[in-house]
C-alpha cells in the first residue's frame, strides 16, 4: 500500500510540474530612461510556440482599458524573444527620443513606433503589462490591473506594495528578471502585486541578461544568447559619401576592412560600445572591400561593402 501511495504522489508531482511548464511567460521586464523599454518572453515548453495567438497588453495608471499589440514569431523550446520599443529615429525628441543602441542590439523585434496609434511599449512604472492570448485569456501579469501604485510597485508590505511610503521602485527604472524557479505566469489578476516574490531586480539600464533565460523547466535548454546568430548591415552601400554606417544585432567591438588582395586597410575599435558605428572611408581607394565586424560576444560577421 505504501509503495502504491508513493507512486501516486510521484505521478501527481510529475503532472503538476508538467502543467507548470506548459505555457509561455514574461521572463524579463526593462524600464529605463527615455524610451528604453523591453519585454522578454520565454518558452519553457518542449515545443515551438507560434506567437500569432498572443499579444502584449498595457493597462495604464490604474485603468482597466487594454492597449494591445499583436505578435508574430515562432518561438522555439527553451528560447527567448525580445520586444523593444520602436524608437530608432536619431532625430527624435521628447516622446520620440531614440532607444539606446545597446538596447536596440538586443531586440528580436521592434513594436509600437507611433504613440498615438499604439501605446503598449510606452509603459511606465505604474502601468500593468500582460501577456495574453488573442481571445483575452491572461497568460502572465506584471502588476495589478485596476490599481494605481503611485510611481511604481515596490516590495513595501506596509503600504500594499505601492510607492506611498517612499520605498525603492521595482517597476520603474529597473530591469527585472524572473526567478529561476518560476515555471508559469500569473494567470489571474492578483489581490496584490509583490514584485520581489517572483522577480530579481538588477537595477537601471542593465541589458546584458536580455535574450537568454535560465529556468527550472528547461535546465539543459539552449541559452538564446549563445544560439543567436549575430548579423549586421551597412548603409549606404555602395558608399559615395566618404563614410558608411554599420548597424549590428549586438554591441560592436571593432571593424576591419580588407581589400581584394587580402590586405588590412582599416581597423577601428568602437570606443562608444554601441550597436552601431560610423566608418570613415575618405582615405580609401574606390573598390570592393570585405568588412569584418567583431561583436562584444566574440562572434564575427564578414560582408562586402563597395566604395565609390
Amino acid at each position: 500500500m505504501k509503495s502504491i501511495l508513493l507512486f501516486a504522489i510521484s505521478l501527481l508531482i510529475s503532472a503538476f510540474s508538467f502543467a507548470q511548464c506548459s505555457e509561455l511567460f514574461i521572463s524579463e521586464y526593462v524600464h529605463a530612461y527615455g524610451n528604453d523599454r523591453a519585454i522578454e518572453i520565454y518558452n519553457p515548453t518542449n515545443q515551438a510556440v507560434n506567437l500569432n495567438g498572443y499579444m502584449l497588453v498595457r493597462y495604464s495608471n490604474g485603468g482597466t482599458t487594454p492597449s494591445p499589440v499583436g505578435l508574430s514569431h515562432v518561438l522555439p523550446s527553451a528560447e527567448c524573444w525580445v520586444a523593444v520599443s520602436d524608437k530608432r529615429d536619431t532625430n527624435g525628441v521628447d516622446q520620440d527620443t531614440v532607444v539606446s543602441a545597446e538596447l536596440q542590439a538586443k531586440a528580436d523585434t521592434f513594436l509600437c513606433p507611433v504613440y498615438t496609434i499604439n501605446k503598449m511599449m510606452y509603459f511606465n512604472g505604474d502601468d500593468v503589462v500582460t501577456l495574453e492570448k488573442t481571445n483575452g485569456v491572461y497568460v502572465d501579469i506584471i502588476g495589478k490591473i485596476g490599481q494605481d501604485p503611485g510611481i511604481a510597485w515596490t516590495a513595501d508590505t506596509l503600504n500594499g506594495f505601492t510607492s506611498a511610503g517612499g520605498a525603492r521602485w521595482w517597476t520603474k527604472r529597473q530591469t527585472l528578471v524572473r526567478k529561476y524557479g518560476i515555471q508559469q505566469g500569473i494567470t489571474t489578476n492578483p489581490n496584490y502585486f509583490n514584485p520581489a516574490a517572483e522577480w530579481d531586480s538588477l537595477g537601471v539600464r542593465v541589458f546584458s541578461t536580455l535574450g537568454w533565460h535560465q529556468n527550472q523547466c528547461q535546465p539543459n535548454g539552449i541559452i538564446s544568447s549563445q544560439a543567436k546568430q549575430n548579423d549586421c548591415f551597412f548603409y549606404p552601400n555602395p558608399s559615395t559619401t566618404g563614410f558608411f554606417l554599420v548597424k549590428g544585432t549586438e554591441i560592436i567591438q571593432s571593424v576591419e576592412m580588407i581589400n581584394m588582395v587580402g590586405q588590412s586597410v582599416l581597423f577601428e575599435e568602437n570606443s562608444l560600445e554601441r550597436g552601431d558605428m560610423k566608418v570613415i572611408t575618405n582615405d580609401l581607394e574606390k573598390g570592393v572591400y570585405m568588412v569584418s565586424v567583431k561583436f562584444a560576444d566574440g562572434s564575427i560577421v564578414s560582408k562586402k561593402v563597395i566604395i565609390k
